[in-house]
């Protein structure tokens, strides 16, 4: 068992940010603590969200809080997810240099949550300056997806050879701590699929890319983004092992992305899908990227 703290957003309806990952990752036999830094009725992608985001105050708060329970079993793992202002993200910084303290060998995972290829940059001002300069130094594991990718890495990746994002995510390699690796979710580069979908993991040394089939929703669901960065990283801290962890984490997202495609719901079908997000039936391999 490990123990994860979580740092992001806390949907009432559907399943985004810490209401996407607490559930699996417990049913996978993690001890997760969940710590919101937004309450909201629902994902931003409905017509009415009611809720706010939460202060860096009430979030220092929460965590100090959380840091006096777990003084005697410190974490193995912190995911950040959807922060909300680059105040919380400093929050976040303090946080981590206590907990290591507490455990040298406690992994990071940053997910920077941003934008996206349809939307664009979405949070606040600020946000992807502290991502740059504050995060991904700090990170041992990074999970953005193609955009983000290129926003950190300040390059123009929409369209470009897949040499080029690989080259990008080893720019960021060379900020963060040593040893880690950089997934790439949402992948597109040439020679990829349409009907497929790629995420792409990157070290110093190897780049592995994992194909996974397109489900055509009606309504395409949110939240697989931090379900991905979730269920990668929380393979990781046991193996610390790039493929493998692509592997296992692209079996139980495929599986909970065809019960919710079977179910027609524009909501992740967590529950429905939770014996074979457990033991998958459908298994993938990992290729060589470059």
């Amino acid at each position: 068992m490990s123990r994860i703290l979580s740092i992001q957003s806390h949907v009432v309806f559907g399943h985004v940010g810490n209401a996407a990952i607490t559930l699996p990752l417990q049913l996978l036999g993690h001890e997760v603590w969940p710590v919101p830094t937004a309450v909201l009725s629902n994902h931003a992608g409905y017509p009415e969200t009611g809720g706010a985001l939460l202060s860096a105050e009430t979030v220092h708060e929460v965590l100090a809080g959380v840091q006096v329970r777990i003084a005697d079993t410190p974490a193995d793992l912190v995911l950040t997810g959807y922060l909300g202002s680059s105040a919380v993200g400093e929050v976040v910084q303090d946080t981590l240099g206590q907990l290591h303290a507490a455990n040298s060998r406690m992994i990071y995972c940053c997910d920077p949550v941003m934008g996206d290829r349809d939307s664009g940059l979405y949070v606040a001002g600020g946000l992807t300056d502290y991502f740059r300069d504050r995060a991904v130094p700090a990170a041992d594991l990074l999970t953005p997806n193609h955009f983000e990718l290129g926003v950190l890495a300040e390059a123009k990746l929409a369209g470009a050879p897949t040499d080029d994002s690989v080259a990008a995510a080893r720019r960021l390699l060379g900020r963060m701590r040593p040893g880690g690796c950089v997934l790439i979710t949402s992948f597109e580069g040439p020679g990829m699929s349409q009907n497929h979908v790629a995420m792409v993991v990157v070290t110093a040394w190897e780049a592995w890319v994992i194909e996974t089939p397109r489900f055509d929703f009606t309504r395409t669901p949110h939240g697989t983004g931090d379900l991905a960065a979730a269920l990668f990283a929380a393979h990781y801290i046991k193996t610390r092992d790039p493929r493998l962890s692509l592997e296992d984490m692209s079996a139980r997202l495929h599986a909970v992305l065809e019960e919710t495609a079977k179910q027609d719901s524009a909501e992740l079908e967590l529950v429905l899908a939770r014996e074979t997000l457990m033991s998958p039936g459908k298994l993938f391999e990992a290729r060589v990227c470059v």
